[in-house]
């Protein structure tokens, strides 16, 4: 497929029928063997007058999106920091100094095409698949499987026993014990997740073995800001009272009230913590140009990437 057609703006043009043959080749070729495509799903993102077709790609218990790269990206803040820029920060209560202390430098960067994880997971668990309640089949990574399923069918006792039952809330939200995690992931489906006890370098190997990465700082202000030049990834204009989910061009998943930042291949961190009822320079870790330092790695996040690269 030629590379042109996985960036932005060309993407957008391609037939549906088209767009689906690429995202299929993609999920097939770019990762391990050892991980099987489980689904795939059409999705439309309509983002303050941007529209993105895309899709969904269920790969080992995740859902990644494919996000379409762009040519010529403009990230951080330049400085001066520009009038309509400051002006947002003014209304935050955050100085020059801060702004200076925290928000990345402005850099020109060509993003490549990814396959991103919809949501981040905490650093001390690795998810491996899913399982069926009504069949108990797994599906996912076998490997990683078969020395937990004895634990994981025994978490699922209680509830696979006789009929399924017939109401969503009949079936608990979380279950896990010292090994493992399962998260209630669909109707009928629990998402399964090992507790690891690793380091970063270990996550970091773990991942490569399946044609995984983290994203290094200036993809992970792409992933957030969509490519916009402005202080937020939705405009130069204060959040919303109330709003729970940072909003994102590429409808990637970032809770406004989070305790722990996400891992990038930086000496920083990004997506800092952000206490529930914040208020004024409390929101600036909302900024997708935010830089903080990394905390203890088992109260973080990570969201793995693939970046597509072709020839």
């Amino acid at each position: 497929m030629p590379k042109v057609e996985l960036m932005l703006s060309e993407w957008n043009a391609l037939a549906p029928e088209r767009q689906r043959f690429i995202a299929s080749q993609l999920s097939r070729y770019f990762l391990s063997p050892l991980l099987s495509v489980d689904a795939i799903m059409p999705v439309a993102v309509d983002y303050f007058g941007n529209h993105l077709n895309t899709f969904d790609i269920l790969i080992g218990g995740e859902w990644l999106r494919f996000i379409p790269g762009m040519r010529h990206v403009a990230l951080g803040v330049k400085q001066p920091i520009p009038a309509e820029m400051q002006g947002t920060l003014n209304a935050l209560g955050v100085s020059k100094t801060t702004a200076q202390q925290h928000l990345s430098p402005a850099a020109v960067r060509d993003m490549p095409p990814m396959l991103v994880a919809r949501t981040s997971v905490n650093t001390g668990e690795e998810v491996i698949g899913t399982i069926d309640l009504t069949t108990q089949v797994f599906s996912g990574d076998h490997f990683a499987y078969v020395p937990i399923k004895n634990q994981v069918l025994a978490l699922l006792r209680p509830k696979a026993a006789g009929l399924t039952p017939t109401r969503a809330d009949a079936f608990a939200p979380r279950l896990e014990n010292a090994t493992v995690v399962l998260r209630l992931a669909g109707e009928h489906t629990y998402q399964v997740a090992v507790k690891r006890d690793w380091d970063q370098a270990g996550l970091v190997k773990r991942l490569s073995g399946f044609g995984f990465a983290l994203p290094d700082e200036r993809e992970y202000e792409y992933l957030m800001g969509g490519g916009l030049d402005s202080l937020f990834g939705w405009g130069n204009r204060l959040p919303e009272a109330g709003m729970r989910y940072v909003p994102n061009r590429f409808g990637l998943t970032v809770p406004v009230a989070r305790k722990g930042a996400e891992l990038v291949r930086s000496a920083f961190a990004k997506s800092a913590a952000v206490s529930a009822g914040a208020t004024v320079q409390a929101l600036l870790p909302l900024s997708q140009f935010y830089r903080t330092r990394p905390g203890a790695f088992k109260t973080m996040r990570y969201r793995k990437i693939a970046k597509v690269e072709l020839q």
